[in-house]
């Protein structure tokens, strides 16, 4: 890789780049597969969603190769069972529920079209 002003401009930050996408990669995979961390009131809303943000906006600033849509749309139908199943027992304000379903629905259909234009190349 050549050297650019940018700063993951050169391959070291590049590769720490890699671990950070490396590491949410990671903490996703742990929680979806966990249907107790999984929860809203656990990791779910803690966690994983901070993570997908983070993942999508490292995939869309720096060119990231995201993970394939498959992935994610597991991802996102998993999260949304599970939100569906468990955001009430946290007594939200009325209203919150549906705002917050559509905020994490965005999130993933972000992160989805990103993967959809990466690897349509």
């Amino acid at each position: 890789m050549a050297w650019t002003e940018d700063n993951f401009g050169n391959k070291g930050a590049r590769q720490f780049l890699q671990m950070q996408v490396t590491r949410l990669m990671t903490t996703i995979h742990d929680i979806i597969h966990n249907p107790e961390r999984l929860a809203p009131d656990d990791d779910g809303e803690s966690m994983l969603m901070p993570c997908i943000e983070v993942l999508a906006l490292l995939c869309e600033r720096y060119d990231v190769a995201p993970p394939k849509l498959d992935v994610i749309q597991h991802w996102h139908r998993s999260y949304l069972q599970a939100f569906d199943q468990g955001f009430d027992d946290m007594n939200p304000p009325p209203g919150l529920k549906a705002r917050r379903r559509r905020v994490i629905d965005n999130t993933f259909h972000w992160l989805e079209s990103l993967s959809e234009s990466y690897y349509a190349e």
